[in-house]
């Protein structure tokens, strides 16, 4: 069985978001701890935040806040999947991935369902490596 380190878990989660960045209209994919800190992605190069970090850390911590939040109707409805928001600027699509929240910011007006099948599909594909990483013999 390999050893797998935090730095190998923290380069793969960078790659799942730097492929998610490679879908067509999103903006922004980074993978949010449940204290509210960006722990891998980013934005797209050519693209301008519409918020200062400051803001951004913010908004951060309020996606984490409002995932906690969710986790109290799991006993009722299941566990939390995905959520879309359509704004007239952007678009915001969040999944759970393990303790950690996805957070992808897309342009206005596109198919956020179609999005999350995308994305889910890159989610599952990097699942499968990383557990035959992790089961591989050395």
């Amino acid at each position: 069985m390999s050893v797998i380190t935090e730095d190998i878990i923290q380069t793969d989660m960078q790659n799942l978001c730097n492929e998610i960045l490679n879908l067509e209209h999103t903006r922004f994919a980074g993978l949010i701890s449940d204290k509210g800190n960006l722990y891998a992605g980013g934005f797209k190069e050519e693209i301008v935040p519409m918020v200062n970090d400051e803001k951004r850390q913010l908004m951060y911590m309020r996606f984490a806040l409002e995932s906690s939040f969710r986790r109290d109707f799991d006993d009722s409805f299941g566990a939390f999947q995905c959520s879309t928001i359509q704004r007239e600027k952007t678009s915001i699509i969040t999944i759970n991935i393990c303790n950690y929240i996805l957070l992808v910011f897309t342009e206005p007006k596109i198919d956020l369902q179609n999005k999350v099948k995308e994305i889910k599909g890159i989610i599952d594909e990097h699942k499968r490596n990383f557990l035959n990483k992790l089961f591989e013999k050395n």
